[in-house]
């Protein structure tokens, strides 16, 4: 995936960074663990913050032309998106996917960043990375700096050996090609182009917020793009909103019975959510 003395990419699709110091020091400090611990450059993107004067986010195509530009540039080997929110579907249209495929590398993001780390692997094939960098300057740094080093040095190591899933065969496990994370930033590609192909894939669901009766919607609206005649097996992460709500058994017998419906499994892991547990997960 990289080499030392190769460079990683640092950009916002999503909300900008807030120009405040603590953003300021994590983006320092993440850039100087790339450096400690991996022998890794960085090449900051112009819209990693806010802009200044405005203090709003920059505009979709700026965004989407610095997203192009660390593509283009040979020397970076990988894209990590260290921003999150609502915006960042709105840079899909101005996207050149043939830039993009002719200089394939991965692109790590997490949260509302489901819809670039699935779009760009719809349009391109490349395979894309559902990973929230900023956990590897977390509380949690160690754990952290194991999983992406495992990430990165077991290039084809089947996830068996990354997530402990449980009531699985080893024959199911290795055959795993993953689609999805963020339900609710997933299913912004719902009847676009950038809608990827489920047929024979296993399914992640995550979610931060969004209350019982919300999680189950969304469930509803899967059914109906057909989702759940096409997927391999359903792969539920944290559920943060209705854990605090008491809800996760509701929830996953909504899941459970939608999969007995259909004939596929669901598996869980605590891997895969909003905290600093979360592990890197390739997408494709």
């Amino acid at each position: 995936m990289w080499h030392p003395g190769d460079a990683i990419g640092f950009i916002s699709c999503s909300n900008g960074l807030t120009n405040n110091d603590r953003s300021l020091e994590m983006v320092s400090s993440l850039s100087r663990k790339l450096k400690n611990d991996f022998g890794l450059e960085t090449v900051m993107s112009d819209v990693l913050f806010l802009d200044k004067e405005t203090q709003q986010t920059e505009a979709p195509a700026s965004r989407a032309g610095a997203l192009l530009s660390l593509y283009s540039n040979a020397s970076v080997k990988a894209i990590f998106d260290l921003s999150g929110g609502d915006l960042a579907n709105e840079i899909l249209p101005y996207l050149d996917f043939d830039i993009i495929k002719n200089n394939p590398k991965p692109y790590f993001g997490y949260s509302d960043n489901t819809v670039i780390v699935n779009a760009i692997q719809a349009r391109t094939g490349i395979q894309n990375i559902l990973y929230n960098p900023k956990v590897l300057v977390s509380q949690e740094e160690a754990f952290q700096t194991q999983a992406l080093s495992d990430l990165v040095t077991q290039i084809d190591a089947d996830w068996t050996g990354i997530f402990k899933i449980a009531e699985n065969s080893v024959s199911e496990q290795s055959a795993a090609v993953f689609v999805g994370g963020n339900m609710r930033c997933f299913l912004k590609l719902a009847g676009t182009p950038y809608w990827p192909e489920l047929e024979n894939k296993v399914l992640i669901l995550e979610s931060a917020g969004g209350r019982y009766e919300a999680m189950c919607s969304g469930l509803a609206q899967l059914e109906q793009l057909g989702a759940f005649g096409k997927i391999n097996g359903l792969l539920i992460g944290q559920f943060t909103q209705l854990a605090l709500d008491e809800k996760t058994s509701a929830f996953l017998k909504v899941c459970r019975n939608y999969a007995s419906r259909y004939g596929f499994p669901v598996w869980e892991t605590d891997f895969i959510g909003h905290d600093d547990y979360s592990k890197p997960i390739r997408i494709g």
